[in-house]
């Protein structure tokens, strides 16, 4: 019988919901900062006309979270014998999708730890 492998983390805290426009500017420019700024020719919130950033801030609600707790666990075939996990770290890394090799890439680093 087939059973599936995870990670999880649960946050526990007090959130805050933002709707100023002046976080959600700073949130969503240091969120783009984090995802762009590698690239070769990284976009920048003040690449887009103010109208436009304007408008899209409106439809955003920002949400921040003070974290008070961390619960994590991992279901990474344990409990299974050495050949069972290469079996399925090996099926796992000949899954297309992404999420499947992060798995993969997790269980092989258990086995080497």
């Amino acid at each position: 019988m087939p059973t599936w492998n995870y990670t999880a983390v649960h946050l526990t805290g007090i959130a805050r919901v933002h709707l100023e426009p002046e976080w959600l500017r700073q949130a969503v420019s240091e969120l783009t900062q984090v995802h762009e700024g590698g690239r070769a020719m990284p976009w920048w919130v003040t690449d887009a006309p103010d109208d436009y950033v304007e408008a899209q801030l409106r439809a955003i609600v920002g949400i921040e979270l003070s974290v008070e707790r961390v619960e994590a666990k991992a279901k990474l075939s344990q409990n299974r014998s050495e050949a069972d996990r290469a079996g399925v770290i090996d099926g796992l890394r000949g899954e297309a999708e992404p999420d499947a090799s992060a798995i993969a890439d997790a269980m092989a680093a258990l086995d080497s730890g």
